[in-house]
């Protein structure tokens, strides 16, 4: 009885972990997730969480990041801020930060994922 209630509580966890996330692209390396919660406008700045799975283990084994972004919806670009790394899908399990210490600006590509990552961000705060 005992193992049963462990085994129910854990499901019901894992599920309200879940609830948070929205998918909202998807690629042959990767799944994208945003938190519509996270999204804030400051100033000309929106910034908001994503959520990666990667489809097979990064080059240092990670299945999954949690990263913090700024985006510049005014000339569509966007730079990480910090990010969490997980080797367990869904940023589950224990991470290991990283934080630029000058974040760079990208600019995504034409129909890239990032691109839709972006457009999504940007019209969410339209």
């Amino acid at each position: 009885m005992k193992k049963l209630l462990v085994f129910l509580f854990s499901i019901l966890i894992s599920f309200n972990s879940y609830g948070e996330w929205k998918k909202v692209g998807d690629d042959p390396n990767a799944t994208y997730f945003i938190d519509d919660n996270s999204i804030r406008k400051i100033n000309k700045s929106v910034y908001w969480w994503m959520l990666t799975n990667y489809k097979t283990p990064s080059p240092w084994g990670d299945m999954s990041s949690k990263i913090y972004n700024e985006t510049d919806c005014e000339i569509f670009r966007t730079r990480f801020l910090t990010g969490d790394f997980y080797k367990q899908p869904m940023g589950m399990g224990n991470s290991m930060n990283e934080t630029p210490d000058n974040p760079e600006w990208k600019y995504p590509s034409p129909g890239s994922s990032r691109e839709t990552v972006n457009k999504y961000i940007c019209d969410y705060i339209d």
